[in-house]
């Protein structure tokens, strides 16, 4: 698997006058789980004007420093606050490294960075577990219906769709764990198989539970989603020492690049060779499994999937 960020580099804080030295988050990667959290909290607040981007890196150093403006601030002196203030606003200049340069309408214009395949939300409601960071623990069949919950709700902008996408990734643990650990045959997965044929009760239910959560948690999840999926179609991935890239699968006979893999189609192609049984069989195998058997067949027969 490759490395999931580039070299991290904390930001330091330190106050030698009083002893005090800490560090904070200047990449996604570098931050805990509430951090996250609060991140993507800020992120829908600027999406919806609610805040400016100063406002944005201001309300983020204070989080990462755990700065609050308590009744003991306000009672201070104009002049006294002011000073902390400014220099608050400085560090907040550090939260920069959030944000990429990008072209748009030929101008240069910054964005914020939120593309991680780290899976800063493992548990959700004190029962659902999640997949392992870069999804490698899904199942390409629980990566196929997840990306269609996926693609619904870029569609449509409707949450029961990101509720049923969070639904397919976050299950609760499976039975008897602590035994099936004790066998050598035990495959790793910690949550319940989720398949074609699951229960739809158990996705309903879970999924109008998961509606109840913050929508910062939700679409902190379908953020790593689509990173996950960003990482697939277009990054190189080693495996075994050997540096594959999966984007041929995501290419159209024409040339074309194209977000939508044709899931369905790979399943009934790859069941036909047989070589993980049958289709039902193929859709349990693992995503990287089944994406590195695919990537072989392309390269062998140098065809692309249409």
């Amino acid at each position: 698997m490759s490395e999931m960020c580039k070299t991290l580099n904390m930001h330091t804080l330190e106050i030698p006058e009083i002893n005090f030295k800490t560090e904070f988050p200047s990449c996604l990667e570098e931050m805990t789980g509430d951090q996250y959290i609060y991140f993507v909290e800020l992120l829908l607040k600027f999406e919806n004007i609610e805040i400016d981007i100063e406002e944005f890196k201001l309300r983020l150093v204070m989080k990462f420093l755990d700065i609050r403006m308590t009744a003991r601030f306000h009672l201070l002196k104009k002049e006294k606050q002011e000073e902390i203030l400014s220099k608050i606003n400085l560090l907040s200049g550090l939260m920069d490294s959030f944000f990429v340069q990008e072209v748009r309408d030929e101008k240069a214009v910054y964005v914020l960075q939120v593309q991680s395949i780290k899976n800063f939300i493992p548990v959700i409601l004190n029962k659902y577990y999640g997949p392992e960071d870069a999804i490698q623990n899904c199942t390409f069949g629980e990566y196929r219906i997840a990306f269609g919950y996926y693609k619904a709700y870029i569609n449509s902008q409707h949450r029961v769709d990101l509720n049923h996408l969070v639904a397919v990734l976050y299950r609760p643990k499976r039975k008897f764990l602590w035994l099936r650990k004790r066998f050598p045959h035990f495959d790793g997965q910690l949550r319940t198989l989720f398949t074609a044929k699951s229960n739809p009760r158990f996705l309903e239910t879970r999924a109008k539970q998961i509606g109840k959560l913050p929508m910062a948690i939700r679409y902190g999840i379908f953020l790593f989603f689509a990173s996950c999926q960003e990482y697939l179609s277009t990054g190189k991935v080693t495996i075994e020492g050997n540096i594959i890239d999966f984007s041929i699968l995501y290419k159209k006979s024409d040339g074309g690049s194209s977000d939508n893999i044709g899931l369905v189609g790979l399943l009934y192609t790859l069941a036909e060779t047989n070589v993980f049984g049958s289709i039902d069989e193929t859709d349990n195998q693992g995503l990287y499994d089944i994406m590195t058997r695919l990537y072989q067949v392309c390269k062998q027969l140098e065809i692309k999937p249409k």
